[in-house]
C-alpha cells in the first residue's frame, strides 16, 4: 500500500455538494512529512493558493467539520475518521486542492486508522 489511503466521504462548498476525492496521507509516504488529509477536486483547487494556508477555528463533531476559507465555507464529512475536537486546524493549498494538518492528539487517531488498514507511518531516521 502506498500510504495515500482513499477515504469515503462527502465535500460541500458553500452548501453545494462537489465532486472531490479524500485521502488519508500517511507520514513517510509520497513526500508526506506529517500525516494529513488531502481534499482534491476541481472546485476545491484554488480556494487556497499552493504554498499558502489559513488556520481557522473549527469544531470537528460526528465525523464532520466546517471550515471557513475566505468568503467560502467548506464542509467535509468523513465517517471513517473518529475525530471529536474544537481547535484551530492548518489548512493549506496544493496543486490539486487542499490539505488539512492536525495537532498531535488527532494525529494519533489518524495514524491508528492507518495502522488498522495496514499502513505504518514512517518516521525519518535521526542523523
Amino acid at each position: 500500500m502506498d500510504g495515500k489511503i482513499p477515504l469515503e466521504g462527502e465535500v460541500y462548498l458553500d452548501g453545494e455538494k462537489v465532486d472531490a476525492r479524500l485521502f488519508l496521507h500517511v507520514k513517510g509516504y509520497n513526500r508526506a512529512r506529517v500525516t494529513h488529509v488531502d481534499i482534491e477536486g476541481e472546485k476545491i483547487k484554488g480556494l487556497i493558493k499552493p504554498r499558502h494556508s489559513v488556520y481557522p477555528l473549527v469544531n470537528w463533531k460526528n465525523n464532520s467539520v466546517e471550515i471557513d476559507i475566505g468568503e467560502h465555507k467548506l464542509k467535509v464529512i468523513i465517517p471513517s475518521l473518529p475525530l471529536d475536537f474544537s481547535s484551530n486546524l492548518y489548512v493549506g493549498g496544493k496543486g490539486k486542492g487542499l490539505f488539512i494538518g492536525f495537532h498531535k492528539e488527532q494525529l494519533r487517531v489518524l495514524e491508528d486508522v492507518a495502522r488498522k488498514i495496514g499502513v505504518e507511518p514512517i518516521s525519518r531516521s535521526k542523523k
